[in-house]
């Protein structure tokens, strides 16, 4: 087995074609790590939750990780560790482009959470606390490491 860094063009590359992550962040002193769907576009994960533990964690400390791997074979992986800060995109005047941004973005995958339920225009008629949560890690710092059998 060989194991070797990936570059940033490969790194970008394998987290352009995943879809499913690992979010890890900072909540209530202690680590929290849940699987998210994402997509990666301009050097960001764009993603959303409905309220609760995760964005309350987040909206306290934007610190947040991200960790997606490819497997292969247990002898044959790719793995991309993405540290960067959490941004919440609210469907304000503000970010209501970006806001809408990162929902066209999520419905280009068939599988995405709630495609048909949410739609930007209805944010301003529904209860805060039903609405999902649209957001972004805005990247920092990108690093991976594969394994092959070569």
């Amino acid at each position: 087995m060989n194991l070797r860094a990936m570059t940033i063009s490969e790194c970008e590359a394998m987290l352009a074609a995943n879809r499913i992550g690992h979010l890890g962040c900072i909540a209530e002193g202690r680590p929290y790590v849940v699987p998210i769907r994402y997509m990666f576009r301009d050097g960001a994960f764009y993603s959303f939750s409905l309220p609760g533990k995760k964005i309350d964690s987040l909206r306290a400390n934007p610190h947040a990780c991200v960790q997606v791997e490819h497997l292969r074979t247990t002898e044959e992986w790719q793995s991309v560790v993405v540290e960067g800060l959490y941004q919440e995109l609210p469907d304000d005047d503000k970010w209501h482009g970006e806001h809408v941004y990162a929902w066209s973005l999520l419905q280009e995958r068939s599988n995405w959470w709630e495609p048909g339920a949410y739609k930007p225009t209805d944010a301003a008629a529904s209860n805060k606390e039903t609405l999902p949560v649209f957001y972004k890690i805005q990247i920092e710092t990108l690093s991976g490491r594969q394994v092959t059998n070569a």
